[in-house]
């Protein structure tokens, strides 16, 4: 039998884990797809859940978010996947202008 702590920690840390790669799996989902913004991607995720859910070779992302709806992290997991991705824009933006910058500076 599982200690109280193993129980307390163990949860918390698959909660951790469920929100984290659902993140990055809507990350993921909203490039391959060509979405704008997180928003777009959770929104056609979500309403394609219902559907697929029930399907044996449904796409993965399906199977992370029906652990994340579960655990009740869902929310969690779309928050992170929006921090996340803006971190991913900041940093191809700041390797974007450097490039321009050395265009510039040759020109």
């Amino acid at each position: 039998m599982a200690s109280i702590w193993e129980k307390t920690f163990g949860k918390r840390n698959a909660k951790k884990n469920v929100a984290r790669e659902l993140s990055e799996k809507i990350i993921e989902y909203k490039n391959d797809y060509g979405y704008e913004t997180i928003a777009e991607a959770v929104v056609q995720v979500g309403n394609s859940y219902e559907f697929a859910k029930d399907m044996d070779h449904a796409a993965p992302i399906y199977a992370v978010w029906r652990s994340a709806k579960e655990l009740n992290v869902l929310d969690m997991a779309v928050m992170r996947a929006i921090t996340e991705q803006d971190k991913y824009e900041d940093e191809s933006d700041s390797n974007d202008n450097s490039d321009d910058h050395a265009n510039l500076a040759l020109a």
